[in-house]
């Protein structure tokens, strides 16, 4: 099968000029392969697509039909388009047709695309360069987008194609994507412009799950138009009604403590005088009630320096505001800093007496601190039932100990719960948490074990960051589950990724710090070594209802100065009728 592409797409020339025909073999026109017909493909010029042009008299036939006038209203080459693109903002890409031996388009060749093109698979700007439309994207063909296409190509006339849905097939799994797509004939070929709207709607819900997790909002004031624009949540924060619309500068001023006013106006006047973002708190009167507010405020100014805009992020501390000051009060209190350490560690990871039952698990946990008049440790553990289903399970060590570990222990934790709700899976979550380590915290250290558990499948995936392995106790025999993972905290850069296994009901995970099998004058290994003794030991003989409780009474510290944390899941039988039980291995 002959397939042709348009003449100017192989050479740049001073403008348009007659092709050869349809049978004859361009000179030094370059050979490519159809994928589905051995024989060699030669770029031929297109057929000209006026019914009044030279050659069409006859449609679909060779020779003289396919010798017609350049299809661009002006002279361009692909060096032209191209140079185009590169300057043109958003997403567009020029395609030059393919043609059969009869002058039908049966492909369009992206021979340009501009910087901020993406297409469904991620390909970006130059990587789109040198794509076959239906052979990169077959669900293409038939749709209203391909008709779209012909029609522009045959007429000349451009075309929108609104709310364009988009299928692509991942396994056996279908993606919808939806474009407002615009087509027009450029130069011989066609020049696509589109934008993605899922997308869209897809980071405005991260954005407002964000928000929502920190009680936070946005706003921005545009002094030179007096335009105002508040995110929803700052409504909530300020608890208005967003038919009211938003507060400016100066009606902000009136709900301010007098008290504060000062902070208020400080901060005024370091974004009117100078760039530096500023930060501060401020309480302000919300209906019968006082909220403290955090503010971040960054001046923009124009080139002349001057101030147009000042953006805001706003968020609502009151709780975390009134749970410090109580912890401050609780400190002044008490006489012993262990007692206060007790406290502490109440506050931040609250003990559990009982056994929680969660999808797919049953799950225990216990924080021991150190045998000692010391500090509050930094070791900690998490679980929690996801938005999507999914479990997160996670134990975690920060070196150290006092205010500082237990400081930077509750901003780990809370960090790797945002995330896990965010749809992060475990090494992603550790490799963000590693970078805002180095980059807020280069003075801390810490090890961690992050695990999503997946009931409907009852697959668990799971990454290291320089933690003791956990282990999987199946019936009395136990493994350990290794996965490489260096210390969070040290390197940059440093990348994790996750393992998985499929578990079995009644199967055992144990989870836990150092703390658990270390000691002195012994290695970890040798801990380790005895722990799994120990589990296999008083697993032979406990009924599998007991298994919970028999795995965490087992479990002794090795050492006496050291906090320890562990996290012990029972994997539950599914439901009658359940299809989770199928593919066990």
């Amino acid at each position: 099968m002959a397939v042709s592409l348009p003449e100017e797409h192989h050479a740049d020339r001073e403008g348009p000029g007659p092709g050869p025909a349809a049978g004859d073999t361009a000179p030094g026109a370059p050979e490519i392969r159809d994928p589905s017909d051995e024989r060699p493909v030669r770029l031929l010029p297109p057929s000209d697509p006026s019914p009044d042009g030279p050659g069409a008299s006859s449609p679909g036939a060779c020779g003289g039909s396919l010798q017609g006038a350049p299809e661009a209203p002006f002279p361009a080459s692909t060096a032209d388009v191209r140079a185009l693109l590169d300057v043109m903002p958003g997403a567009a890409s020029w395609s030059v047709p393919v043609r059969d031996e009869t002058g039908a388009v049966v492909d369009f060749l992206v021979e340009a695309a501009s910087a901020g093109a993406v297409d469904v698979h991620g390909l970006r700007g130059g990587e789109l360069v040198g794509v076959r439309g239906l052979e990169r994207y077959p669900s293409v063909l038939g749709t209203p987008l391909w008709e779209a296409y012909l029609r522009v190509m045959e007429t000349g006339e451009p075309e929108q194609i609104d709310r364009y849905e988009h299928v692509e097939a991942a396994g056996d799994v279908p993606y919808r994507s939806t474009f407002t797509v615009r087509v027009a004939r450029v130069a011989g070929g066609l020049l696509t412009t589109w934008i993605r709207h899922d997308g869209d709607r897809q980071l405005a819900a991260r954005l407002e799950r964000t928000e929502q997790l920190g009680n936070l909002g946005w706003g921005h004031w545009n002094l030179l138009t007096g335009e105002i624009t508040w995110s929803p949540r700052l409504y909530t924060i300020h608890g208005r009604d967003p038919a009211e619309g938003p507060l400016t500068l100066e009606e902000y001023f009136t709900i301010v403590e007098p008290e504060d006013l000062p902070v208020m106006e400080r901060a005024m006047a370091a974004l009117a005088g100078g760039d530096e973002t500023q930060e501060f708190e401020v309480r302000v009167r919300v209906g019968a009630g006082v909220r403290n507010i955090r503010i971040f405020a960054e001046p923009v100014r124009d080139v002349a320096g001057r101030l147009l805009e000042i953006h805001g992020i706003m968020q609502d501390v009151t709780d975390w505001r009134r749970a410090a000051d109580e912890l401050a009060s609780v400190s002044r209190r008490l006489a012993e800093e262990s007692q206060l350490s007790m406290r502490l560690q109440n506050i931040i990871m609250p003990a559990e007496d009982e056994p929680r039952t969660l999808p797919g698990l049953r799950v225990t946990g216990r924080y021991a601190p150190a045998e000692r008049e010391a500090f509050l440790g930094g070791d900690w553990y998490q679980v929690i039932e996801l938005d999507d289903g999914d479990v997160l399970l996670a134990v975690g060590d920060v070196a150290g100990h006092g205010l500082a570990a237990a400081s930077a222990m509750a901003k780990l934790r809370h960090a790797i719960t945002g995330l896990a709700f965010a749809r992060h899976d475990p090494a992603q979550i550790l490799t963000v948490l590693n970078r805002l380590l180095c980059k807020l915290r280069p003075d801390v250290l810490a090890t961690a074990l992050v695990a999503r558990y997946s009931p409907a499948d009852r697959t668990l995936r799971w990454t290291h960051a320089g933690h003791p392995p956990m282990l999987l106790a199946r019936g009395a025999h136990v493994e350990r589950l290794l996965h490489p993972g260096v210390l969070l905290g040290v390197f940059p850069d440093a990348a994790y990724t996750c393992a998985a296994v499929r578990l079995r009901p009644d199967d055992v995970l144990v989870m836990f710090t150092d703390g658990l099998i270390e000691k002195r004058g012994r290695d970890l290994y040798e801990g380790l070594d005895l722990m799994s003794e120990t589990l296999a030991r008083v697993l032979r003989a406990a009924a599998p209802e007991d298994r919970l409780r028999t795995v965490m009474d087992a479990m002794v510290p090795g050492s006496a100065t050291d906090d320890t944390c562990v996290l012990v899941t029972q994997v539950t039988a599914p439901a009658r009728g359940s299809g989770a039980a199928d593919g066990d291995q």
